[in-house]
């Protein structure tokens, strides 16, 4: 019976002294709690944040006890994290930013923190595709792709990043690649812009097979253009194509939408001269009559036709 009073008595001691020094801990890691705050404050992140992870160590060790600290230390790191990746990304520390944000979208998510780890992943897109835009801008056009595909690889429904991958590709003539990247670009939040750029890619190919003297193919890919928007050009070489092809009606009606000029005018007097309207081509033809390419052919026609 002493034996079991002696054993009793030490449990409890050993559970006071036990319970003193997790006190103790929990006060030494409130304290630090509180530095970090206040080094967090007066924009000492990076101490700050060793604070932080201090005290969750500490907290954590306490038990039940921690818990509330615990809780508040996971809350703020990965924040701090993510404030150090963009200080980083501001003083163009590239590779450093990366590392912070990695490391913070790392421990959001092991804390259950979604939302921070949503803007850790958003930034660390940006990151990459500021990097490809300076590629860009410096037509490195392949080391361009490389650091949007990484954007893609951490967002992969970044629209931004399929819209620049389908510019460089468009650049390397790999038009296949890049009306591919802006079709999903369109599906990602990117609609207008990839639509502009699809129609560029489509009137490239139309100036080249026009002066190639291809009317099939510089009407076709006008067309192509026109289904992604309006297009002056598009208008104007398709609609000489297509006179050229014999299509006055489809010639007509794109000339119709360009911009006036001396060779719009032409070809509208040719198309509807073909079309056996000598009143409307007289009226085309009298529009180019002091042209110095046209200007000899117009008054000829003009002769004949305006009677």
């Amino acid at each position: 019976m002493k034996k079991f009073g002696k054993f009793f008595i030490m449990a409890l001691v050993s559970m006071f002294v036990l319970g003193n020094a997790y006190a103790q801990d929990l006060g030494e890691a409130t304290e630090i709690y509180n530095n970090a705050a206040t080094a967090l404050n007066e924009d000492r992140a990076a101490e700050a944040l060793e604070g932080f992870q201090k005290a969750l160590s500490i907290a954590e060790a306490a038990g039940e006890e921690g818990a509330q600290l615990v809780s508040d230390c996971k809350g703020i790191i990965p924040k701090i994290l993510l404030k150090l990746g963009k200080d980083a990304a501001a003083a163009k520390d590239m590779d450093g930013a990366i590392a912070k944000l990695n490391e913070a979208i790392a421990k959001a998510n092991e804390y259950g923190n979604a939302e921070t780890a949503a803007d850790a992943k958003e930034f660390i897109t940006m990151v990459y595709i500021t990097d490809g835009n300076s590629l860009l801008n410096e037509k490195k056009f392949p080391e361009a792709i490389a650091e949007y595909e990484k954007a893609l690889a951490v967002d992969p429904e970044s629209g931004m990043a399929h819209l620049r991958i389908g510019m460089c590709k468009a650049q390397l003539n790999d038009v296949a690649g890049a009306v591919a990247s802006y079709e999903k670009a369109m599906t990602l939040g990117q609609e207008a812009n990839a639509k502009k750029q699809l129609g560029n890619i489509y009137v490239k190919q139309m100036v080249a097979d026009y002066k190639a003297k291809n009317s099939a193919g510089a009407l076709d890919n006008a067309m192509k253009a026109l289904e992604y928007g309006e297009n002056p050009n598009a208008y104007k070489i398709g609609g000489m194509a297509a006179v050229g092809l014999k299509k006055y009606d489809q010639g007509i009606e794109l000339l119709s939408k360009a911009k006036a000029d001396a060779s719009v005018n032409y070809n509208l007097a040719k198309a509807y001269e073909a079309k056996g309207n000598g009143a409307k081509a007289c009226e085309y033809y009298k529009l180019i009559t002091a042209d110095k390419n046209y200007g000899e052919y117009a008054k000829s026609k003009v002769t004949a036709l305006c009677k």
